[in-house]
């Protein structure tokens, strides 16, 4: 039986989590289950927690720092959504901390707070898809470090202009636009130049992030991952791949730590 697991960093964010709760028991052949754990105060259940789950998508949610979302996606390759909450900043630093993460290890976030987006989106992540669609500039690098990805796991693609019904579609957005809600999964790569104004680059994606995934700032490459994450879901020769992709990634920071040591 399909299952989600909903894993929060503390009890304050109810107003939350109790909203995502709501939306997916409206799905009758949906199973959740619900945890309170924090990665700083109890670091050790949370991997008891994730050792255990047999859940195929997480939704993973906090405030502030909100480091919660990428440790757990640090530990599964199953797809993350990161939820941020509300906080002394209107859920900025929270939001920020969620997207930018790391090449190779991709969280999606929603907008703040926005606990019906990661239902509805993580529900349908238990949904088989037919491909991944392209959107954006063919010749761009942040488009090229996607293709990358997907030529490395042999996955077929298409490019089009607008969204596909039945595929997981990556989108390479202008920080000046605002996502559509179209019904579709779609994953928002926002794009930042070199001579644009960071700062006024955080506040646009505060207001235009209400719809949709997101992951960081011109992180093609995570956005082509958690694609391919999306679809490991219900195909499992992507798993295999995924835990090898993972186990480089990890060979290469050891090598590096080797290296400082000498």
């Amino acid at each position: 039986m399909p299952k989600i697991l909903i894993i929060f960093g503390s009890k304050s964010d109810e107003f939350v989590y109790n909203n995502i709760v709501g939306v997916l028991k409206q799905h009758e052949n949906l199973h959740y289950e619900m945890r309170i754990c924090s990665a700083h105060r109890t670091p050790d259940e949370l991997v008891k927690i994730l050792d255990s789950t047999d859940a195929k998508v997480i939704i993973a949610g906090a405030g502030l720092a909100a480091h919660l979302p990428g440790v757990v996606a640090s530990k599964t390759i199953f797809p993350i959504i990161g939820v941020p909450v509300s906080g002394n900043y209107q859920g900025l630093d929270a939001l920020l901390s969620i997207m930018q993460m790391p090449p190779g290890i991709p969280v999606m976030s929603v907008g703040v707070d926005k606990a019906d987006v990661a239902a509805r989106m993580a529900a349908s992540m238990l949904e088989e898809y037919n491909g991944i669609t392209l959107i954006g500039d063919k010749g761009s690098s942040q488009v090229q470090k996607a293709l990358k990805i997907l030529d490395s796991f042999g996955m077929g693609y298409e490019f089009s202009d607008i969204p596909a019904a039945g595929s997981i579609n990556v989108k390479f957005i202008d920080l000046g636009e605002q996502a559509q809600d179209s019904g579709n999964m779609i994953i928002y790569v926002p794009l930042l130049e070199k001579e644009d104004d960071r700062a006024e680059a955080a506040i646009n994606i505060l207001r235009n992030s209400a719809n949709g995934l997101w992951v960081g700032l011109n992180r093609g490459d995570n956005a082509a991952l958690a694609a391919i994450q999306i679809m490991a879901v219900k195909k499992y020769e992507l798993r295999e791949k995924l835990r090898q992709f993972r186990k480089k990634g990890a060979e290469k920071v050891i090598s590096h730590d080797k290296e400082v040591r000498k």
